[in-house]
């Protein structure tokens, strides 16, 4: 029988197929300098963020999971929002830098979402996760959170 994930948490190992997606999506992006691809990112970003509406990549990731039967391993879901919000606002300076024409912009936003992608999809290591324990949690508890 499957384990089922709780809102506060997600599968882990579908979270590293989805930073997988978005370093080869990255890598296309930087190499082709397709607005199209960085618009995509920002629409993922803010679907996987802000809503629970699942976006393409996560869905893809869970089919790969599913295809592949991995067991799910439960994580604890608001870091890695918090992860995909900073996504989010790298992509959209990526957006950003490509309609002011700024291609030095692009490039290096677009490594910095690059090398979070793959630490996350290769070495299960998100900058994101480390932020939000530095900012938020300390946040949280002088408010009584």
């Amino acid at each position: 029988m499957k384990k089922n994930i709780s809102k506060n948490h997600v599968n882990e190992k579908t979270v590293r197929i989805v930073a997988v997606q978005v370093v080869l999506f990255t890598l296309l992006l930087l190499i082709t300098n397709w607005k199209i691809i960085a618009l995509f990112l920002v629409i993922d970003f803010a679907l996987r963020a802000f809503t629970r509406i699942p976006s393409l990549f996560a869905l893809n990731a869970k089919g790969i999971s599913k295809t592949f039967d991995l067991k799910p391993k439960p994580i604890f879901a608001p870091p890695k929002r918090f992860a995909a919000a900073l996504g989010l606002l790298f992509s959209l300076a990526i957006v950003i830098f490509q309609y002011l024409d700024l291609t030095i912009g692009v490039y290096v936003a677009g490594s910095i979402l690059l090398l979070c992608a793959a630490l996350e999809a290769f070495l299960n290591i998100c900058l994101g996760c480390y932020v939000f324990n530095l900012i938020i949690v300390p946040f949280t508890k002088t408010r009584g959170i």
